[in-house]
């Protein structure tokens, strides 16, 4: 019987796990590994701990969709349970897609024994690695909705507040505030007073009216702001997932950030994008960078490497090249904050995060707007 390999699809789902999967897929055809095949854990890690084991043919696989058709859960793994499901299934090793929560998970699998590796997945960009899968495809969403959303803010004489990923870093708020043209950007990694954030919103206001003649913002903001002032969720509509990590709710922070607002007697709006994030079709970088991590999830599996995931470094040439390193030290978040790619005083991206990445997005983005470029050509 063909041992298998198997894949887990942990946490939130992202635009390119299927990439990965048919690179996989691809990489065990063109070495000829017949003894090997590629199964997948139905529903997560409850899947894997249960053994809820699924067939993967790469005539399944469709690489410009996104979530993940094996799906996915936010639960805990079992290391007893998983050694079991190793023995009874033959499992020769499993490839785990995960953020720092479940990368954490595998690291916990791995110190148990079991034969495991991981593939750095999280659209907020804050693993131990150069850049993370997903990130590059909700970026250029999270820019793309910012750019839009000034239609509205004109239109209404409004300001704009646009929900997006980041409940402990501002990875994803970095980049839509950079190449999205916004006014300010509301972020998680620091605190601040809700009426300073008003404040300096009405500043904008004012400024882009001496500008432009009508006053209006479009204000992005991580879904993990932490604003003193604001009224927290009902009980009612609060959980926390098996991490102890609270269930987000940016509508809830969007409505908020519109009544106060109001209690300055401007109007205002809100969207909330963490889906459109995770669901638009991926970008064609995105893709490249998954396909590279799935091929070298599969390298590390044929060469018996387990206990590590891989990581993106600079090749020296505008782009990035895969390296292996131990799951626990990948799933350590990193902060935007030490970088200085984020202004926490004046809430916006900086030079130097458009200097480090610019060549990354400047195919679907172009270089970082002008409000000029952003308003309407003649404003009456």
């Amino acid at each position: 019987m063909a041992k298998r390999i198997v894949l887990v699809t942990a946490g939130g789902h992202i635009t390119v796990f299927h990439a990965a999967m048919h690179e996989m897929s691809e990489i065990l055809n063109r070495r000829n590994a017949s003894e090997f095949e590629l199964w997948g854990a139905w529903g997560g890690l409850s899947g894997l701990n249960q053994g809820r084991l699924v067939p993967i043919q790469q005539a399944h696989l469709e690489p410009d969709r996104a979530g993940s058709l094996i799906g996915a859960d936010r639960e805990l793994a079992e290391p007893d349970a998983v050694k079991r499901a190793v023995k009874q299934h033959d499992i020769h090793a499993i490839v785990l897609l995960g953020g720092d929560n479940h990368l954490g998970e595998a690291a916990r699998c791995s110190e148990a024994g079991i034969p495991v590796v991981g593939y750095p997945k999280t659209m907020d960009g804050d693993l131990s690695s150069l850049i993370t899968l997903g990130w590059h495809s909700a970026v250029t969403v999270a820019a793309m909705q910012t750019r839009w959303h000034h239609h509205t803010a004109l239109t209404n004489r409004a300001v704009f507040f646009v929900g997006l990923f980041g409940r402990n870093t501002d990875w994803t708020l970095c980049g839509a505030a950079a190449y999205g043209g916004s006014d300010l950007a509301i972020p998680c990694e620091e605190e601040y007073d809700v009426n300073t954030i008003v404040e300096r919103i009405e500043d904008c206001r004012r400024h882009n009216r001496d500008r432009f003649g009508i006053e209006f913002a479009v204000v992005p903001y991580s879904e993990g702001a932490r604003l003193r002032g604001v009224n927290l969720p009902p009980d009612a509509h609060c959980s926390r997932d098996k991490h102890g990590e609270p269930k987000l709710q940016p509508e809830w922070l969007g409505l908020e950030l519109v009544r106060h607002a109001k209690t300055r007697k401007f109007r205002a709006c809100f969207q909330a994008h963490t889906y459109d994030l995770r669901d638009s079709p991926p970008t064609e970088t995105d893709k490249r960078l998954s396909r590279m991590a799935g091929a070298a999830c599969m390298d590390m599996v044929l060469d018996g490497d387990f206990g590590n995931a891989v990581v993106f470094q600079s090749d020296g040439q505008g782009f990035f090249r895969t390296a292996r390193r131990p799951l626990a030290e990948v799933a350590v978040q990193r902060k935007v904050r030490p970088t200085g790619y984020f202004d926490y005083q004046r809430l916006c991206a900086t030079d130097a995060f458009v200097h480090e990445y610019g060549d990354l997005f400047r195919n679907p983005l172009g270089r970082p707007p002008t409000k000029e470029e952003l308003v309407y050509k003649n404003m009456l």
